[in-house]
């Protein structure tokens, strides 16, 4: 049997309530909601609480503290990824006769060539190596003692600065994703991992940016700031819609896995604060509670067996390593923490994950889901443990017309062309599996610290209003014996981030972030 073509999507802190398909009518996004409303939506899926430690869990199949890559995120002037010990995806699919390409954001370790994206399995890597970058300007800046505030390129073709570049970054990064695609030898099967910059705060001075054209088609939302972000995602929806309709140009799509899925909760407030919203999940980007961690995912394959088109399953962000080399026909390896969904997703059976694990040494919390519960200890900041997004949804006009959103898509056109045209008559009881509601009217908050747990029923209340520690008090100290048993296996995160006056864009580097350490420097 041929191998699938597997095109993986990557949001960057994107919210729960960001995407239409939860609920929402305020930001269209016809696109990735009927890659879910045709395919399978997923409504358990879990990231860790940040990027860096979401991607190298993606990649490599391990929690991100198994691998010392939990905590704050890398920063482009430190010196420190992904192990190379670790055997990471796309190395696993080279292997098994893939043609590999990253578009987009890599960001577990750019300090030295052997953690960058053509040593770990990529074929080809066409983005940014860090955290973010200007929409426009594909420019990082940072601060830090003694330097001050530096900015450079982040922007690489391989190991080439990318100086020749122009246009909005989302629309870079599409371009270059459907000329992979159609550029591909179909004599091997192609992953293709697509790891957008949006909806991702640029630097301070100009954090939100859109072409005005795509902000102006969001004047209905009254706050200018969520106005603007609005017009990001709409960028990010119209890419998925461009790179689905390559894949059917390719005469590719009907043996195509595509994967959609946000790297961790939207940053509503705080540093790099993009206005995103998590409504009315608890929490944001950074924090263990649902708002952080519970994100947007969803699978798409025209061989999937799931009805329902829905999937209730708990599944983690390092569950893609197994479950993608299973629909590839690549042997599991042992050793990791991820687990093979396929044919449950496919069949809509049970989820075999009962247990994830939320381990931040660097911050100073830890979290751990078992059954419908949930626990969360340690040191959270309480900013982003409250209940954020409400505000957003202030308008100042018609809402756009959400079947009509969907009929116009490129995704609906091309599922007509295809011969598996979309059931509008199916929309509402579809759409409403993805909907959280909660009943808030008996919130009893609590917050987390060194000696305080919370406890709570995420089935029953999943925006953590009530919490249950003083009901079950056995399930407390069970849950805090398998965490610390769970905290003990971490490699632990070195405190605090050493950034390297080394790094700094200057002339001899060509005012790039580039590479400034030997390969098998010891640490």
């Amino acid at each position: 049997m041929k191998k699938p073509n597997m095109v993986f999507i990557i949001a960057d802190d994107l919210g729960w309530n960001d995407v239409s398909l939860h609920g929402s009518d305020q930001i269209p996004t016809p696109n990735i909601d009927l890659l879910a409303l045709s395919g399978v939506a997923f409504s358990r899926y879990y990231s860790h609480a940040i990027c860096t430690p979401s991607r190298s869990a993606l990649l490599s199949g391990k929690y991100s503290h198994r691998t010392g890559m939990q905590g704050y995120p890398l920063s482009m002037s430190e010196d420190r990824g992904l192990p190379v010990t670790e055997k990471i995806l796309p190395q696993y699919l080279k292997q098994a006769g893939y043609a590999t390409y990253l578009v987009g954001k890599w960001h577990v370790g750019s300090s030295r060539n052997e953690f960058l994206p053509t040593s770990r399995g990529f074929d080809y890597h066409f983005g940014h190596r860090g955290g973010f970058t200007d929409y426009y300007e594909y420019t990082i800046e940072e601060t830090f003692s003694p330097v001050g505030t530096v900015c450079g390129l982040p922007l690489f073709r391989n190991l080439t600065p990318a100086w020749d570049v122009e246009g909005y970054i989302t629309d870079v990064y599409t371009d270059h994703a459907t000329s992979i695609i159609e550029k591909h030898d179909t004599s091997s099967p192609l992953f293709l991992m697509v790891a957008h910059n949006a909806p991702h705060a640029s630097n301070v001075a100009a954090a939100l940016q859109a072409p005005p054209k795509d902000v102006r088609q969001m004047r209905h939302i009254e706050l200018v700031s969520r106005r603007i972000f609005a017009a990001m995602v709409k960028k990010l929806d119209d890419s998925v819609g461009e790179i689905v309709k390559a894949l059917y140009d390719k005469g590719i799509l009907e043996n195509t896995v595509i994967t959609f899925v946000s790297d961790n909760g939207g940053m509503t407030s705080g540093e790099y604060q993009n206005f995103a919203s998590n409504y009315p999940l608890r929490g944001l980007k950074t924090s263990p509670f649902e708002g952080g961690i519970r994100v947007v995912g969803l699978m798409w394959s025209a061989n999937l067996n799931n009805s329902d088109h829905h999937w209730n399953g708990y599944m983690h962000v390092s569950d893609w390593l197994p479950t993608l080399l299973t629909a590839a026909g690549v042997e599991v390896p042992s050793g990791i923490d991820g687990i093979n969904h396929w044919e449950n997703i496919n069949l809509n059976a049970a989820s075999d994950r009962t247990v994830m694990y939320e381990i931040d040494d660097y911050t100073g919390f830890a979290s751990m889901i078992m059954g419908d519960f949930k626990l969360i200890t340690g040191n959270i900041n309480e900013a982003t443990s409250n209940y954020q997004g409400a505000y957003l949804r202030a308008k100042m006009g018609e809402e756009p017309n959400y079947r009509d959103a969907l009929s116009s898509s490129t995704v609906y056109k091309v599922l007509k062309s295809l011969g598996r045209p979309f059931n509008m008559t199916n929309l509402s009881r579809l759409r409403r599996n993805t909907v959280i509601e909660c009943d808030s009217t008996s919130t009893s908050i609590c917050q987390p610290s060194n000696s305080i747990s919370c406890l709570y029923n995420i089935l029953e209340d999943p925006c953590e209003t009530t919490d249950l520690s003083k009901v079950h008090p056995e399930l407390v100290e069970e849950m805090t014996i398998l965490l610390k048993k769970e905290y003990a296996t971490r490699i632990p995160r070195k405190v605090p981030v050493y950034r390297d006056p080394l790094a700094v864009p200057r002339e001899a580097n060509n005012f790039t972030w580039n590479t400034w350490v030997p390969d098998a420097t010891p640490f």
